[in-house]
């Protein structure tokens, strides 16, 4: 699990780090990353969305689990009417004073079409011994009620539940890469609403043509101002596809990123993270976490610089998070 070492030592995580944000045993992680041990497949998928890379890259393959179930009758029904039938067959031999035996169809290879796999395929498998036959008209007729019921089709569908449901209005993507620049917004809170801190143009962002940004943050009791127990450690995500460059304990924007897209000229970059996800030279699509809230650099709390280019012209990106 070398590659899982590569990634956890690249963004400066410490086992218990690593843990605490993936939500996992710091003992486990490490036995995983020197192979002394694994983790399952949800674990793997929860470690790839903190490191922001594909679970499947991190992960041993996955072993095939259908070959095993090959070969095997389909016997989902069959309990159920077991005991129906034994308890049937029970009171039969009680009234005659012997006792039945109940014998099922033993498996064997399967060369043609499956049996139906509904009451009345179970039911046509099963047989009575010859000592029921006898049995008084009171659990002949009960028997022979078992058995009718057991091949009554099942009631049809009403029409209107077959109906699909009216076609819904299909819901505009959250990122788009428009002529006015990466449109979506970079803080993606689990609760709680996104607020602008700091306007563009003002404050620390005044000389916009170099320091033009806003400040995010998060609302996290709806008051309409961020709090910084809501905000720290809110997932960052890249607004739009691009490479990625990361400059660490840089100033004054602490751990920042840049995601350029060559295509099209678009640049947008991300500061004071806590920590960061991906590295440089990586490929992200838009919605892809890239980092977490922090207050690294100069920064006097927790919030997410936010800053989009278009060439080398710095432009407003007020409209482009709303």
């Amino acid at each position: 699990m070398s590659y899982l070492r590569t990634l956890r030592t690249s963004r400066s995580l410490t086992f218990l780090d690593l843990a605490q944000l993936a939500g996992l045993p710091a003992r486990s992680l490490a036995e995983a990353e020197y192979g002394l041990g694994t983790l399952a497949w949800s674990e793997w998928e929860r470690l790839a969305l903190v490191l922001g890379v594909p679970a499947g890259d991190l992960a041993p393959p996955r072993q095939p689990t259908q070959a095993r179930s090959l070969g095997r009758l389909d016997v989902s029904g069959l309990p159920a009417l077991i005991a129906l039938a034994m308890a049937a067959t029970l009171a039969t031999s009680t009234l005659q004073g012997g006792l039945p035996t109940l014998s099922l169809p033993r498996s064997s290879p399967q060369t043609t079409a499956p049996a139906p796999t509904g009451a009345s395929g179970v039911s046509a498998g099963l047989s009575l011994s010859p000592a029921s036959a006898g049995a008084p008209g009171a659990a002949q007729a009960y028997l022979a009620d078992l058995a009718a019921r057991a091949n009554t089709p099942a009631e049809p569908v009403a029409p209107a539940l077959l109906r699909s449901a009216t076609p819904r209005e299909p819901t505009p993507p959250r990122f788009q890469l428009t002529a006015a620049g990466p449109k979506g917004n970079p803080l993606q809170p689990a609760a709680g609403q996104v607020v602008i801190t700091q306007g563009y143009g003002v404050g620390s962002h005044a000389l916009a043509d170099v320091w033009g940004a806003v400040d995010l943050a998060v609302d996290g009791d709806g008051d309409g101002y961020a709090e910084p127990a809501a905000t720290w450690y809110t997932p960052v995500v890249a607004t739009h596809d691009g490479v990625v460059h990361v400059t660490m304990d840089s100033y004054p924007a602490g751990n920042h990123i840049w995601i350029a897209d060559a295509a099209s000229g678009w640049r947008s970059g991300y500061s004071h993270l806590a920590i960061v996800t991906v590295i440089s030279g990586q490929y992200v699509r838009a919605g892809t976490v890239i980092g977490m809230v922090g207050s690294t650099g100069v920064a006097s709390g927790p919030h997410l610089d936010y800053q989009v280019w278009n060439g080398v012209t710095n432009v407003d990106p007020t409209e482009l998070v709303q």
